[in-house]
């Protein structure tokens, strides 16, 4: 006995000494990693660079050796306070809490996040603050909280919606999808996966399409579309092997081998089954491998390959561990099943067995369970009679005591009934008038939209009767002149050229007709409409008079304007444009539209003959670039003298422009 305790604690100390130099090589290893991400580092230009490094390089770690990515998460912070630079700071918490969230730290993670939202919301970093809605939605959907991680999810969507940024609004789509699909709202689900997938695709975020598709597959194959699993199963296929997803390749696999097996359809089924498998393989993933090549044994069960059935459920086995015991058993019965139909009795009578047991030891665990449960709740029960024994005794020894300070008791309780009741009858009025105060705003509110809705109406139906009433009368009227131009081309030149003179300014007319109809159509103009608008112009002023006429933009093409601000604009240009031809004789025009962080700027130069810039010359078109600078709150400034070429310049402040 003496012995048997000797060598047991030997192999004791063996194992613990094995154990601890496997850790350290494990240790050893990581470190090499570091220091070589270290040495990278040290070769880039300042330490704002090196922090966004170790940003993209986190993530490469984060799932396949953790500890790595929480050392680099930790340098990157530091480097980041060092530095003091806010932005780097939320980035390096967030990643910090992600590598807590991945190693089940979940609290922690949260403690994380709350820091980098924290510093985030002074500095209005909105990219941050979506970011961290979206990782703690992760966290509470992992605590099947599932109310507060959409609440996230969409507090995610609508701050990335808000920035423009595309990525960041599909990744909180899909995150939205696969939260319905949890909730089995699978149609929903599919919806957001749509949107999701819109985005990706208008994007090019290539990995990003595989995942929806993927996802959308799940979605259709609890709908039973099986018809739709294939569709996208298949693109998720072509869309993995594109960027080389091989692990996405096995689920998209797996996907399309349970769909062809649904659809009876099993030499596709075993085809992809079997693809799916040799990745499973590859990597090791036992517990997807049992489950997929479960389904690879169905399939050739069915088609009547048993002993093909048979090696894969033996793999199936091999991958299965005891915590598994009823995917176990339902390998070991198909087993049975096929050893049956090969005429093998006793190995099918020793599965057989093999599965009675196992469903005897699920029942047993059950009952288990059950007693356990009975049992807590027995001794429940007795210890709360035991605290009602203890509680009546100690009520009985100090009834005494108790009748003495009565009176004492019962002033202070009326004290403190008439404070509850004082203060829920202000905490009840406090909420009334909060209440009172949401219905007037909200009344207010929709008096707002009512009477936006009116307006917007009310421009419909004056463009509406513009464009048919005084259009079609100007329409008219220009094809009576062409009428008269026609009958008395011959008999009166003179009298021709006055109506071909009343023809083209009827049909200027009807160009400004429809620009001010496409403005009063529109609440919001954006620079691409309003710049199309101008090149349109340009080139018909080039026609019509040979003019040199170059136009440069440096605005951006986000940029929108209200329908005032544009048609003012586009007004002034086509002023300075017809100015130019028609009194400078200009044979050179040169647009220049600039847009800097506080203003806007128009530029309208010709080479023309230009004029004294007097009062006493000043025309009407003049007078009504003026005024149209005016009404949008502009600075319109004139360069002229005999000669010399005019300068037109029309300055607007962002700030007033985007507000009017």
């Amino acid at each position: 006995m003496k012995l048997f305790q000797q060598l047991t604690y030997k192999i004791l100390i063996i194992i613990c000494l094995m154990y601890c130099g496997v850790t350290l090589s494990y240790a050893q290893a990581n470190q090499q990693v570091i220091d070589s991400i270290s040495n990278v580092c040290k070769t880039m230009e300042n330490d704002s660079v090196r922090i966004q490094y170790l940003h993209r390089v986190f993530f490469k770690y984060a799932y396949s050796k953790p500890e790595i990515s929480r050392k680099l998460s930790e340098i990157a912070l530091q480097k980041s306070k060092i530095i003091q630079n806010t932005f780097l700071t939320t980035r390096s918490l967030l990643r910090k809490g992600v590598y807590y969230d991945i190693v089940g730290k979940k609290d922690s993670s949260l403690i994380l996040y709350d820091k980098a939202f924290e510093i985030a919301k002074k500095q209005n970093d909105k990219d941050a603050m979506a970011s961290v809605f979206n990782n703690k939605g992760l966290i509470y959907w992992g605590k099947e909280k599932y109310k507060e991680a959409m609440d996230y999810y969409l507090s995610s969507y609508k701050i990335f919606e808000e920035l423009g940024l595309k990525k960041g609004q599909a990744n909180s789509l899909n995150n939205i999808g696969l939260l319905l699909s949890r909730l089995d709202r699978h149609q929903e689900s599919n919806a957001y996966h749509k949107r999701s997938l819109a985005i990706r695709k208008e994007i090019d975020d290539t990995y990003g399409i595989g995942a929806s598709y993927t996802n959308m597959v799940m979605n259709f194959s609890s709908l039973k579309h099986l018809d739709s699993c294939i569709y996208y199963g298949q693109k998720s296929v072509v869309t993995k092997t594109k960027i080389n997803d091989v692990k996405g390749l096995a689920t998209s696999y797996n996907s399309l081998g349970k769909t062809y097996q649904q659809l009876k359809q099993r030499d596709s089924a075993i085809y992809y089954l079997q693809k799916a498998d040799e990745i499973y393989a590859r990597f090791n993933a036992r517990k997807h491998r049992a489950k997929n090549i479960q389904l690879l044994g169905i399939a050739h069960y069915d088609e009547g390959n048993y002993k093909a059935a048979i090696d894969a459920y033996t793999i199936a086995l091999d991958n299965l561990n005891d915590s598994q015991i009823m995917i176990k058993s339902d390998a070991v019965r198909r087993m049975a099943n096929a050893y049956r139909e090969l005429g093998n009795h006793k190995n099918a009578s020793e599965y057989y067995q093999e599965t009675i047991t196992l469903l005897d030891t699920i029942q047993k665990e059950k009952e288990k369970i059950a007693t356990t449960e009975i049992f807590e709740k027995y001794q429940s029960s007795e210890k709360e009679k035991e605290i009602l024994l203890q509680r009546a005794q100690i009520a009985e020894r100090n009834s005494k005591i108790v009748n003495k300070n009565i009176t004492i008791y019962g002033m202070l309780a009326g004290i403190l009934v008439l404070l509850v009741i004082g203060y829920l009858l202000y905490n009840q009025q406090k909420l009334k008038n909060r209440q009172l105060q949401k219905e007037h705003e909200l009344k207010d509110a929709l008096i707002k939209v009512e009477t936006q809705n009116k307006l917007h109406e009310q421009r419909l139906k004056i463009s509406r009767d513009l464009h048919d009433n005084i259009g079609s009368q100007l329409t008219f009227i220009i094809s009576s002149i062409d009428n008269l131009k026609y009958g008395l081309k011959e008999t009166n030149p003179e009298f021709t050229e006055r109506l071909s003179n009343i023809n083209f300014f009827t049909r200027n007319t009807i160009n400004q007709l429809r620009d001010t109809i496409w403005a009063m159509n529109m609440e919001r103009i954006s620079f691409e409409d309003l710049k199309t608008r101008m090149i349109n112009h340009i080139g018909q002023a080039k026609i019509l008079t040979g003019a040199s006429i170059e136009f440069a933009n440096q605005v951006s093409e986000t940029t929108t304007f209200s329908s005032l601000v544009g048609i003012n604009i586009f007004r002034i240009m086509q002023e300075a444009i017809n100015n130019a031809i028609k009194h400078s004789k200009s044979e050179s025009i040169t647009i220049n539209f600039i847009e800097t962080n506080d203003q806007y700027t128009l530029h309208v130069e010709d080479n023309g003959v230009g004029f004294d810039n007097t009062p006493e010359t000043e025309g009407n078109g003049l007078e009504n670039m003026q005024l149209r600078a005016e009404e949008i709150y502009g600075k319109f400034h004139i360069v002229a003298a005999s000669n010399t070429g005019t300068k037109i310049t029309l300055t607007l402040d962002k700030a007033v422009a985007d507000n009017i």
